[in-house]
């Protein structure tokens, strides 16, 4: 789905790299919890919830340059709050799920470089 750029969070921070781990520790922690949430949402069919967490997801892929992820997040806040496209919530949700597994491993290892 992607690989990691930190470019625009080393811009953010100055490149001050105890914050830029503070900022990826805080995407390895929550984004799980999002996820979850989403896919809770949308087994429950509460579309609005969906949209609001697929939109606190948005920022934390573009700190790291996961501009795809970025994108998905954007589609399904858009489905959710519009209750539009609901027939491709799930697959969306998987890409989503499947394209942050794939880079965690990338975030825990950008993160000990940087401690």
């Amino acid at each position: 789905m992607g690989k990691i750029d930190l470019s625009y969070l080393e811009n953010i921070t100055g490149g001050d790299n105890e914050v830029m781990v503070e900022m990826i520790d805080l995407m390895l922690s929550e984004t799980p919890k999002h996820i979850d949430k989403i896919k809770q949402a949308h087994q429950e069919e509460h579309w609005k919830e969906l949209g609001a967490e697929s939109h606190k997801l948005k920022p934390m892929f573009l700190y790291v340059g996961l501009t795809a992820l970025n994108e998905i997040a954007q589609d399904l806040e858009k489905f959710g709050k519009e209750t539009i496209n609901l027939k491709s919530i799930p697959g969306l949700i998987d890409q989503l799920e499947q394209g942050y597994l794939e880079v965690v491993d990338d975030l825990k290892n950008k993160k000990q470089e940087l401690s």
